[in-house]
């Protein structure tokens, strides 16, 4: 039984580690070559965020629009400046994101997601797998 404390009171302490880790916002800087070497800050989203960009369409790339617009606080600020001057809609702000081509808006997308923990290699084994038999 005292074994069984033990491992719960291991296993408690790492979940507390992880769920302060998670917590920490993580940043990139991205410097976008085709255009002037431009350096676009990003950060990754909560799972709030997350699922709050992926409901915004049907279609995939304006969730990734969405997506990259929500991570960047960069383009956040220029989207309202083109709202007060009249080039962009007020309401589709993220619609700024239409300057970046297919494979760079990938290529963000991407970022933002491994920067958010939704994307990577998860250190999970099986170790055990079984089977029920239906009775019929």
């Amino acid at each position: 039984m005292e074994n069984k404390v033990l491992i719960f009171e291991q296993f408690a302490q790492k979940a507390a580690q992880r769920l302060e880790e998670r917590k920490k916002q993580r940043t990139e800087q991205l410097k976008i070559k085709s255009m002037d070497d431009m350096l676009l800050e990003i950060r990754g989203l909560s799972d709030t965020e997350l699922n709050e960009c992926y409901e915004f369409s049907d279609k995939p790339i304006e969730v990734d629009r969405y997506t990259i617009y929500c991570a960047s606080r960069t383009l956040q600020s220029v989207a309202r400046m083109l709202v007060e001057d009249g080039t962009l809609k007020s309401g589709q702000e993220y619609k700024i994101t239409e300057m970046f081509s297919s494979i760079e808006r990938n290529f963000i997308t991407r970022r933002i997601l491994t920067l958010s923990g939704a994307t990577g290699e998860a250190e999970i084994e099986v170790i055990k797998e079984t089977e029920e038999v239906k009775n019929s």
